[in-house]
C-alpha cells in the first residue's frame, strides 16, 4: 500500500497580512495522524486539521482508497485536507441543525413547536408531541435507528414509517442517539422554509458560509474522493443479527449493494430511502470547508458572522445532558468543551471556544477489510493534538 504523508500550514489572506513567520509543520497534528493510522484495523488514510485566526495547520497521510473490487490498488491519490469524503452524521450539524439556527433566528418559538405543529401529516403518529428541542437532543424517545428501505421506497414513505414506529423511550427521560428524529427534522425544516432540503441547505447554510466543496448526494468536483465502505455490508449485518438495535425486519430480496462505495453515500437509509439527501446524512464534504463552517460559527459566536450570537449560545449551551446541546455534541477537555459532531464514515468537526480553533478530522475508516477502528477513539487523539498544535503556536 503506498503510503502518503503530507503536512504543512496555510495562511489565509487575511493571516498572511498579519504575520511575517515562516509556515512550519505541526508536530502535534502529525504525531496523530501517525497514530490514527497505524495498527491492524487503522484507515488508509487520514487528515487532521486546525483553524485558529484563520491560520489552518493540517497534516495528512495515507491514501483515499487502498482496494477495489478487484483487490489492492497500487496507488491512488493522499488523502488530503481538500479530499472529498462522505460526513455521515456530521450532516446532522453541518445541515439540519444549521438550517435550525438560520430559522430560529426568526421564528424565536421554533424550538418550542411540536412535530404535529410543522408536519401535518404527523398527527397522529408517536412522533406528533416531539418537539424541535426534544429531537435536537434526542430525547423524543424514537428509535436510535431502524432499517427504513426495507419497507418504504421514497423519502415521503421513509417519513412516515420512521414518525409512525411505536416510541421506544419515554419522552423527555433521557438522551438516546435518533437517527429518525434527525430524519423528521429535516422535513421540519424543508417544512419551514417551503423548499426542499437541499435547497433549503443551499440557502441557508452552504451559500452564506462559502462551502463550495460541500454538497448533497455526491462529491463536488475538483478533488478525489475518499473509498468508504464496501456496500452495505455493516446494516445488512445490523438487520441479520439485530445488533446493535432489536430492529425486525425481512431483508428477503433485497437488493444490497456490495462494491467499494467511493462517492456514493454509504448510510442505507440515506442512499436507499432518501435519495442520498436526509437531515441525518447524505452530505460529502471535506476538512477544509470543516474548518471554515467551525470558523463561521466562532465568528457568528462573537457576533461577527452569519447566525445570530445568542442563536448560537443557546445551540452550543449543554442541556441535561451534559454532552449533548441542541444538535451539537460536547466533549470536555482540558482546553474547554469541544461542540461538534461525528460522523460514523470517521468523520469530525468540532470548535474549541475557549481556544478560538476549529478542529476537522477525515478519515476513510471504513475502507476496511475488518472491523473498523472506533471514531470516538481516533477523535479522542485529534482534539488532543489540536489543543497541542495551538498551544505551539
Amino acid at each position: 500500500m503506498l503510503l502518503t504523508k503530507l503536512s504543512g500550514i496555510e495562511l489565509t489572506e487575511r493571516s498572511k497580512q498579519s504575520s511575517a513567520s515562516p509556515p512550519q509543520a505541526s508536530e502535534p497534528l502529525e504525531a496523530a495522524v501517525a497514530a490514527i493510522t497505524e495498527g491492524v484495523d487503522a484507515p488508509p488514510g487520514a487528515c487532521l486539521a486546525v483553524s485558529v485566526a484563520g491560520e489552518i495547520g493540517w497534516a495528512g497521510r495515507g491514501v483515499t482508497q487502498a482496494f477495489d473490487d478487484r483487490g489492492p490498488v497500487d496507488a491512488a491519490p493522499p488523502l488530503t485536507i481538500d479530499t472529498r469524503t462522505d460526513a455521515g452524521s456530521v450532516t446532522k450539524v453541518l445541515a439540519t441543525t444549521s438550517c435550525l439556527m438560520a430559522l430560529a433566528r426568526d421564528e424565536e418559538t421554533l424550538l418550542g413547536r411540536r412535530l404535529a405543529e410543522l408536519l401535518s401529516w404527523t398527527v397522529s403518529s408517536p412522533a406528533a408531541g416531539a418537539t424541535v428541542a426534544q429531537l435536537l437532543e434526542h430525547r423524543a424517545g424514537l428509535w436510535e435507528w431502524w432499517p427504513l428501505y426495507l419497507s418504504a421506497r421514497g423519502a415521503d414513505a421513509a417519513l412516515r414509517v420512521a414518525a409512525g414506529l411505536p416510541l421506544r423511550y419515554r419522552p423527555g427521560e433521557h438522551r438516546h442517539y435518533s437517527d429518525l428524529g434527525f430524519q423528521l427534522l429535516g422535513a421540519a425544516v424543508a417544512a419551514v422554509a417551503g423548499t426542499d432540503l437541499a435547497a433549503a441547505v443551499d440557502a441557508l447554510v452552504l451559500a452564506p458560509l462559502g462551502l463550495t466543496a460541500t454538497s448533497f448526494a455526491a462529491p463536488a468536483a475538483g478533488a478525489p474522493v475518499a473509498a468508504s465502505c464496501t456496500g452495505d455490508r455493516i446494516e445488512r449485518a445490523m438487520v441479520k443479527t439485530g445488533q446493535p438495535y432489536p430492529v425486525q425486519a425481512d431483508a428477503s430480496g433485497f437488493a444490497w449493494r456490495e462494491q467499494v462505495l467511493i462517492g456514493e453515500v454509504s448510510d442505507g437509509n440515506a442512499f436507499h430511502a432518501f435519495g442520498s439527501i436526509a437531515g441525518h446524512a447524505g452530505l460529502f464534504t471535506t476538512a477544509r470547508d470543516l474548518l471554515r463552517f467551525g470558523d463561521e460559527l466562532l465568528r457568528s459566536a462573537a457576533g461577527e458572522g452569519p447566525f445570530d450570537a445568542a442563536v448560537v449560545e443557546r445551540f452550543l449551551r449543554p442541556g441535561r445532558d451534559h454532552s449533548q446541546g441542541l444538535g451539537f455534541r460536547r466533549w470536555e477537555t482540558p482546553g474547554g468543551p469541544a461542540c461538534g459532531h461525528s460522523g460514523f464514515p470517521g468523520v469530525a468537526v468540532a470548535i474549541l471556544p475557549a481556544l478560538q480553533a476549529s478542529v476537522a478530522l477525515v478519515t476513510n475508516r471504513l475502507h476496511v477489510r475488518g472491523e473498523p477502528r472506533v471514531t470516538e477513539n481516533m477523535w479522542a487523539i485529534a482534539l488532543r493534538a489540536a489543543r497541542e498544535h495551538v498551544a505551539a503556536r
